[in-house]
């Protein structure tokens, strides 16, 4: 078992980095907070007396994998001023999102699995999540789109479509992403390209500032 500090915070960092782990791979229901102990080196009652439970400890992961990589495009719309600006934001939340859903690094690919985890098999903390996470990086994208969509039936079908054109790379199973990229091509390559079609697609279809008489309005 792992020795602990005086002040208990190595122990407490390996629980935390142990059931991020656990988390991920098995989601809420599957992971068991004996495989924590496990992958930490600690036994239940230092689990118990750091985290309580197991609930609290899937909280804390939820909150710190989805806050660091969510709380950037929620940002996003903030600031814009011109078309220059508002094509660079645009195109940021979706590199951003689409990057974070077909990952490379370690805290991105924990994050896409929770995330596919949690919308394909929603835990009791889902309506929490949606509303602290997935609500702001939502509406961040309606406000970038908002600019040059003035009709709000419009705009609706085009926040939809562009956010489903996204969130599917969260929720595919990663043995789709292989069969759809193309031979010799990396994942960054391929994501790069997926990333470059949607936008052009937004850039020919929408001009920035036609929304701005339906937001005076609003």
């Amino acid at each position: 078992m792992r020795k602990e500090r005086s002040d208990g915070q190595e122990t407490r960092d390996a629980i935390l980095a142990a059931a991020t782990e656990e988390f991920a791979e098995k989601g809420f229901e599957k992971a068991s907070t004996r495989a924590i102990c496990a992958r930490a080196g600690v036994n239940n009652a230092l689990l118990n007396r750091y985290y309580g439970s197991k609930e609290n400890l899937y909280r804390l992961v939820a909150k710190s994998l989805f806050g660091d990589l969510g709380a950037p495009l929620a940002q996003l719309a903030k600031g814009v001023k011109d078309e220059a600006g508002w094509k660079t934001a645009v195109r940021t939340w979706v590199d951003d999102f689409l990057f974070m859903t077909l990952p490379t690094e370690t805290a991105q690919k924990r994050c896409a699995t929770l995330f596919r985890e949690e919308v394909t098999h929603p835990t009791k903390f889902h309506e929490e999540f949606k509303n602290d996470f997935g609500r702001p990086v939502f509406d961040s994208l309606r406000a970038l789109l908002a600019t040059a969509v003035s009709d709000e039936a419009e705009l609706r079908l085009w926040v939809s479509s562009v956010w489903a054109q996204v969130s599917i790379y969260a929720l595919a199973d990663p043995v789709w992403h292989t069969s759809f990229r193309p031979k010799g091509v990396s994942d960054a390559d391929w994501t790069a390209r997926i990333r470059d079609h949607i936008c052009a697609g937004i850039f020919r279809a929408l001009k920035y500032g036609k929304g701005a008489a339906r937001e005076r309005r609003g």
